[in-house]
Order: structure tokens, then sequence, then C-alpha cells
């Protein structure tokens, strides 16, 4: 799904949909050039004279009222008189008014931005024109008054909807203001009219839009103060690589502390999603019933063993749910009581998410010296040479664990998908082959060989591979690849659009969302096909519900993204004129048979 999630592939996939409301793909422009291009935007050659229904009839340049004498009332100081407005006739409305705009021209050429807002403000008094109010905005982006710009551009835009200079000019106020999502409204709206070059405006809408899901997200997390738990698929993959732990020594049934130890462990390996919540839970508990023990009898060798189990899952049950420095600080605890093999690979995983590979290694070393034979070690030691594409280094870890515990499936699985990364497509195939005829009914196998079918482009064959994957993890107890062939199958069928697939992939991600409530990637796919049936409420919902799920910030802030795009898709949709020229535009795609 990493492809599928990623923001470029959303917005190329759900144009339809979502249409002007987001781009990306460029490179940023900052947003101090656009500011200094409005800037320098002069009222007379940008926009009075291009805009006015005078200049338009007549196709002539205007008189420059310098030197000349105004039509308009003076007083004595030569001063604009303009009492009897109400008075006034149509014609002298329009002459006094333009003669107006155009001193105010003269003085914004100037740089006398005090004295331009003057003349346009009479001339605003003479007659309401969206020009008037859009030079008179222009003097204000120069002074650095932003709120009167978004006030004046926004009374522009009331008489003149289209007018994309105005909209330009609101959206760069509102960027500089904070103001990020109507800042994505106006440059959606400027896209859509086509005014001004895509290459143009596309970086500063990316711009808004990340800088808008930046905002939301960090308001979210300063918030939030319950860290939840990752899907049941990615617990069961997790912790489905180490051997089941349902016991532990000197256990004594008429400790308060042991049995809800042993509950926790017990539930743990369920492999249920009420197993691993409760798992949670009993840990919690048991780390304080031990510290309670501790401390009336800090020394005890027996119970600091039991108590650094207890730290040691309560660890990294916080570091599944987000919360690395807590977690590191109960495994560090749980090393001076007694250490562990466990301890220090969840402690390694903790390094390694931090990106301080030095302590990550060091980890494992230590973790050998406790139990060389240990196939978990390994395994994890191998994923990380695997993801930093050291793979002769990962083969041999994989091999390792693979030996030292020819019951778990994942060296397995890991040795065919290094094969395949290697480009070595016939030993994977022997290394999946070999999979399938160990563990003839474990789902891994299917799952995993559909992602390299995938990834080859055999779509029809991926597919198959997950029906059979989902039929498998049906007919065993307990989860082992979760709702993954769910939810790989219905972004295939989501790659071939037809009637069909999209009813079939919309049940399928509807499906994985029943059955695994926690899994972000099922709510995300579910929301870009509820984008494209204009189901915008639920979208949204199910773009926040998977924010607040996703483990790591990059893919927090990915499905926030999402999530704001969508709310001014739906601000889009709600306005007429945007809205009618929206479907003005599919019409024309239509029409070319774009879509």
């Amino acid at each position: 799904m990493s492809e599928s999630n990623s923001l470029g592939a959303f917005i190329s996939r759900n144009k339809t949909a979502i249409i002007a409301t987001a781009a990306a793909g460029a490179t940023a422009v900052g947003a101090f050039y656009y500011y200094q291009q409005l800037q320098k935007q002069s009222p007379s050659t940008g926009e009075g004279d291009s805009e006015t229904k005078t200049a338009k009839k007549k196709g002539k340049k205007k008189k420059k009222s310098h030197g000349t004498t105004p039509s308009y009332p003076v007083d004595e100081k030569g001063e604009p008189k303009l009492d009897n407005v109400d008075e006034l006739s149509e014609e002298q409305k329009e002459k006094y008014a333009m003669e107006l705009k155009d001193k105010g021209n003269e003085f914004f050429k100037s740089k006398k931005f005090e004295d331009a807002i003057k003349y346009y403000t009479l001339a605003l008094k003479v007659k309401e024109d969206p020009v008037f109010y859009s030079n008179r905005s222009a003097c204000y982006v120069s002074l650095g008054q932003l709120e009167k710009v978004v006030e004046d551009t926004t009374a522009a835009l009331k008489l003149k909807p289209d007018y994309s200079k105005c909209l330009l000019r609101r959206a760069s106020a509102n960027e500089s203001l904070g103001n990020f999502a109507d800042a994505m409204f106006d440059l959606s709206a400027v896209s859509l009219y086509g005014d001004f070059n895509g290459s143009s405006i596309e970086p500063m809408l990316e711009r808004n839009m990340n800088k808008q899901a930046m905002l939301v997200l960090k308001e979210k997390l300063e918030e939030q103060q319950e860290h939840k738990l990752p899907s049941n698929t990615s617990l069961a993959s997790f912790f489905g690589i180490f051997q089941p732990e349902t016991s532990f020594d000197d256990y004594d049934e008429n400790s308060e502390a042991d049995k809800l130890l042993l509950d926790g462990l017990v539930n743990l390996y369920k492999r249920t999603g009420e197993g691993y919540e409760q798992a949670d839970e009993l840990f919690t508990k048991a780390k304080t019933a031990y510290d309670t023990l501790l401390s009336e009898n800090s020394e005890d060798p027996i119970l600091k063993k039991k108590a650094a189990i207890a730290l040691e899952h309560v660890g990294i049950f916080k570091f599944l749910k987000n919360d690395p420095l807590s977690a590191h600080t109960d495994l560090e605890r749980a090393l001076k009581f007694s250490p562990r093999t466990n301890t220090y690979i969840y402690l390694a995983l903790i390094m390694a998410d931090k990106g301080q590979a030095e302590e990550y290694f060091e980890n494992f070393e230590n973790a050998l010296k406790l139990d060389p034979n240990c196939a978990a070690v390994y395994y994890h030691r191998g994923q990380m040479y695997f993801i930093t594409q050291q793979y002769d280094k990962a083969g041999k870890d994989f091999d390792k664990a693979r030996e030292l515990n020819e019951k778990n499936i994942f060296p397995f699985i890991q040795l065919a998908c290094l094969a395949y990364r290697e480009n070595k497509f016939d030993d994977s195939e022997t290394l999946f082959s070999e999979a399938r005829r160990k563990f003839p009914t474990a789902p891994e196998v299917p799952n995993f060989y559909a992602e390299t079918l995938s990834d080859k482009g055999d779509l029809k064959a991926a597919k198959k591979q997950y029906d059979i994957a989902a039929k498998l993890e049906d007919a065993l107890e307990g989860i082992h690849v979760g709702v993954a062939p769910l939810v790989g199958k219905a972004t295939l069928l989501a790659r071939e659009p037809s009637v069909e697939n999209f009813v079939e992939a919309t049940q399928l991600f509807q499906q994985a969302c029943e059955k695994d409530p926690r899994s972000e990637q099922a709510k995300i796919g579910l929301a870009q096909l509820k984008l494209q049936q204009e189901d915008v409420d639920e979208a949204i919902a199910l773009f926040e519900e998977a924010a607040d799920l996703a483990r790591s910030f990059d893919e927090k802030l990915q499905a926030t993204t999402f999530a704001e795009a969508t709310k001014i898709q739906k601000k889009i949709r709600a306005d007429p004129i945007i809205s009618a020229k929206i479907e003005e535009t599919l019409a024309s795609y239509r029409a070319q048979g774009m879509i």
C-alpha cells in the first residue's frame, strides 16, 4: 500500500473528484517570491486598463490625469470634493471614478501607497468596482497590511467571482497570515480558471496543503493524551517472529502480580484482537503490582526477574503505540532488574526508530551474548540489513534464523522476498515453493507471493494468491496476515477501474475495516473510493481515523493531508460558481475522452 497511499498517486487516481483541490509533484517555490511579485504588479498596467468596461469598449490607452484638470469637483486645496455622489448621473459616476482610479495608479507607481489608497477609496465611493478594490489591495500588500488585503480582495470577488488576480493575492495574504485552508481554496479556484500557469500555482497549492496538514496534525498531537495500539494485523506480524512465552519460572499462584503477568502472556499469544488489548492492560497492571512488591523488598532477585518480564512487555507495547521515550525508560529499567534477549531486541528496534544504527547493532550483540541461538535476533538484524540493502548480510542472518527455528515461517518468507529484491526471480519462486510445501496452510506464503506478482505486473495471478491467502486466514485460529490479503486485492482492483472492480474493492475495504478496525491502510483505501463516489463526509472521517491510527509521523501527516485536501474539495463543491466551473471542466475532459 505504500504506493497507493502516496499523495501523488492519490491525486492522479482521484482527479475527477478532487480536481483543482490539490496538486503534487512540482518543486515548491518560496512564498516570498510570490509575495514580491504581487507587490510589483502595477494597478495601471496589471489591472485597471485591462479590466474596465470603458477600456474594453474603446480598446485605447487611457489618458493620464497628471497635468490635466479633473472633471470631478475639488475644494480650495485641489482635493476631490464628493458630497453629492447620489445626485450624479451614471455617466458622471463612471467618468469621475475612472479619473480617481487613474490618479491612484499614479501614486501607486510612485510608491505613495497611502495617497493611492485615498484615491481608490474615493473611486469606490463614486462607483463600486472590483478593479478599484483590487488596486487598493495591492497597496495594502506593499504596506504589509494583510488583513486589509483579504478584506479588499474579498470585496472584489463578491463583484467578480472569477477574478483570478484577486484570488491569487488573497491566497498569498492568507498564507502569510497562517490561513492555509483559505489559501488552498483560492489557489484551487485559480487553478481551475486557468488564468495563471499551472507550474506556478501548483507549488503554492501543495505548499499550503502541506502547511495546513502540519498545522492540524500538530494541534491533534498536542491534544492527544492516549496512545493507541496499531492494527491487529501489524501486531500479529510483529509478535509472530518471537517464540511464544506463556509461562515463567517461580510462578506463585497466590501472587496477584504473577497472575496478571501470566494472563498477559497467554492473551498476547492468542493472536486475537481482544487478546492484544487485554495483554496490554494486563502487563500494565502487572508492572504496577510488581512496583508495589519491590517497594517492600527491592533486592529480591526472583521478584526482579518477574518485574523485568512485565516491564519488557509494557515497554514494547508503548513502542508499538508510538510512545518510544516511555518505552525506552521501561526497557532500560527491565535490563537493570534482569537482562533478557527480547529486551535487547526491543531496545534495538527503538534505536532503529531513532536512526541510531550503532546502538541498534550493539543491542543485538548483547542479546546474542545472552542467547547465541535466538532466532529472533538474527531475523530482526537481517531485517535491518535488508532495509539498508546489505543483502549478503541479510541473507546470512535469515538463513541462521531459519536454521535455529524451522517452525517459524517468517525467515522462509524473507529469504524468498530477498531473492526477488536481488532480481533472482527463479530463486525467489523456488523459495516460495519451498515455504509452501513446508507450511501448506500458512496464509503468509500466498500473501507475500502476491506482492511480488503485483510488483511484476501480473495482477491476475496476484489477485488469485490474495484470494488463497484470505481463505487460509479464515480457516486458521487467530490472526496471521490479518486483513492484508483483503487490502492487497482491493488495491489491485482499484488499479483496474471498472464498475465491477470498484464495487468489489469497496466491499473488500469495508470488510477489512470491520475485521480490523485499527487498520489505517484499510481506512485510507476505503476513503479514496468513498471520495470517488463523492461521499465526501465519510471520506474525511476515514482519513482522519487513519491519521489517528497511523504509527509514524509521516503516515499521520499523509492521512491528514488527504483529509484536509478533501475538506477543501467539499468547500469548493459547495460554492455554486466554482462547482459550475468544475462541471464545465469535467464535461470538457469527457469530450476529450480523458475521463
